[in-house]
């Protein structure tokens, strides 16, 4: 337990804060719980260091006797879910479901078990209402139709279980509807951007299945699916009218196409996972003498439902898969560079002690080395910092002491000063240019030159043949624009946003192995956005220099003004 707490020591509690689900890992071997997020808190009711005295099973119920268990201990590559009842901290059962997935920690050989759990008690209910209207449904039917409709459900689970990756499993269970609910089934997904694609289609005839690909390639209809993600209500309706084909046709081929096909009843249910809505599955007869009904649609979104769920499961999967190596990332980041200032301060220190000790300490050597040291200090303070201010920023309180701020007069007094020290190393030009009159905005001065001091070193940073630098301010839009120029190494076009999320850096500062956590411009854009402000980076492109811009407002104006 204690080795794996040593894991966990650098890991600030953050990066499974925006999971929504409750996300635990435990220990394999002693089924320890070692890690607890906000979320499990909320379920079972234990804050996480009264969770790091307990066990899986004290949580949740026969789960170590679950063959899921033992799978997910193996090393299987499937999914592993499994429902059980849990316990609360006050002894309430809640009905859970727990997705296993074996991890391997980054820092030594030890075993974890990451468990994603869901109170799924209303979602049981609710399945078991759903499913006795089912049963209630299909009994009024044949009982041999009856039974080949249940066994697409049956089947569709089967798939959907046993992967991880849905998107080629939707087309399986498109396979399976078109073998008894339709004559041919398409399934779209909602992208995050509002875009509908189709993802998955299957046709029971091959010949018109490349047709119906074709039609969704050349002429996508996406009116009723967008219209039923709006509403997330189900549609049941005939097929279209030679009036309406020819209507909606946008020439001859389209016509011919539509006409080869020819939907007779179409029904397109939701797909909806936590009332976020996912897409839709059209399901398309061509039969003249079969038209959808109410026990069609049952069964329609039941299946719907089923793959909602799946599609869901494996996005929740990949987040928390994303969160454990952003942490196992951070971990060796954070590691990297903390050991290269420490290294240094003990590496000079120890070379002092042996000179003096052998007498050949002289005062070159020593105001040398202890220059070095400070510097290596500075480094290492600066980096505890900005682990410090991610932490407080992730936390949603990084402090602020505002008050009424002469940009002008705190923008001359930074540059001032790194003009001082670049003309003393004799390392580079700095050029300040003001324009208009001193602007004042509501701020805190301190953060505002950390933002600065921090765009400086970066331009110097990455400007490895000497920085030429430039920092211009004006007024601009009911604010102040800041704009930090150099003529470095620039920015591939890809990387313009993504440079201020966390850990994030530039494509060619890797390459030529420029050191650094990815933290600086995180905390740059959090601040800023503090003040209600923006910041933004330009770029023609690699080799070609950057300028980074921050816009800060007038009391009482927004964003919105620059804008405009």
């Amino acid at each position: 337990m204690a080795k794996a707490a040593r894991w966990l020591d650098l890991d600030p509690g953050w990066l499974f804060d925006s999971i929504r689900d409750a996300v635990v890992v435990a220990d394999a071997a002693t089924t320890r719980i070692v890690l607890w997020n906000p979320a499990a808190a909320e379920l079972f009711g234990y804050s996480a260091s009264e969770a790091q005295q307990l066990g899986l099973s004290d949580v949740v119920d026969d789960l170590l006797a679950t063959p899921q268990w033992s799978a997910t201990l193996e090393g299987s590559s499937i999914r592993q879910t499994v429902e059980l009842f849990g316990r609360q901290k006050h002894g309430h059962e809640v009905y859970v479901e727990l997705t296993l997935s074996r991890l391997q920690s980054a820092a030594s050989d030890r075993v974890f078990v990451l468990a994603v759990v869901r109170d799924v008690s209303e979602r049981r209910q609710a399945e078991e209402e759903r499913m006795e209207r089912v049963r209630e449904l299909v009994a009024q039917e044949h009982a041999a139709a009856a039974h080949r409709r249940l066994a697409v459900l049956a089947e569709a689970s089967r798939l959907l279980d046993a992967s991880l990756d849905y998107e080629p499993t939707l087309q399986e269970v498109a396979r399976v509807a078109v073998r008894t609910l339709a004559d041919w089934c398409i399934v779209h997904l909602l992208d995050a951007d509002g875009t509908i694609r189709w993802l998955a289609l299957a046709h029971g005839d091959p010949a018109k299945e490349a047709l119906a690909r074709e039609l969704q390639e050349r002429y996508p209809a996406t009116e009723g699916v967008a219209r039923v993600l709006r509403t997330g209500v189900s549609e049941v309706y005939g097929g279209a009218s030679e009036t309406d084909r020819e209507a909606r046709a946008h020439d001859a081929e389209h016509l011919r196409m539509l006409r080869e096909l020819d939907s007779r009843s179409v029904m397109i249910v939701p797909l909806v996972a936590r009332g976020r809505m996912l897409g839709a599955v059209s399901l398309i007869s061509t039969a003249s003498n079969r038209v959808y009904d109410e026990s069609d649609l049952a069964i329609a979104e039941e299946l719907a439902r089923r793959c909602g769920q799946a599609v869901d499961n494996a996005r929740l999967h990949q987040e928390a898969q994303t969160a454990v190596k952003a942490r196992d990332r951070f971990v060796s980041i954070a590691s990297h560079e903390l050991r290269t200032p420490i290294a240094r301060v003990k590496g000079y220190a120890e070379m002092l002690l042996a000179a003096q000790s052998d007498g050949d300490l002289t005062d070159e050597m020593l105001r040398r080395s202890l220059t070095r040291i400070d510097n290596a200090s500075d480094r290492l303070a600066g980096l505890v910092r900005d682990l410090l201010d991610v932490s407080k920023i992730t936390a949603g309180n990084l402090p602020l002491r505002v008050r009424s701020v002469d940009v002008t007069e705190l923008v001359r007094e930074v540059v001032g000063r790194y003009q001082e020290g670049l003309a003393a190393a004799a390392s580079g030009h700095l050029l300040l240019d003001i324009v208009g009159a001193p602007v004042s905005v509501s701020a805190d001065p301190e953060r505002l030159e950390q933002v600065l001091t921090n765009l400086l070193d970066n331009a110097v940073k990455y400007s490895p043949d000497g920085p030429e630098l430039r920092v211009r301010l004006q007024p601009k839009a009911r604010g102040v624009l800041l704009e930090v120029s150099d003529r470095g190494i620039g920015l591939p076009p890809e990387t313009a946003e993504r440079i201020f999320d966390a850990f994030s850096r530039a494509s060619n500062a890797e390459e030529r192995q420029i050191t650094g956590m990815g933290l600086g411009l995180y905390i740059c854009r959090n601040i800023v956005e503090q003040h209600h402000g923006r910041i933004w980076a330009r770029s023609e492109g690699e080799g070609a220099g950057t300028t980074m811009c921050v816009w800060l407002p007038e009391p009482h104006a927004s964003a919105a003004s620059l804008a405009a």
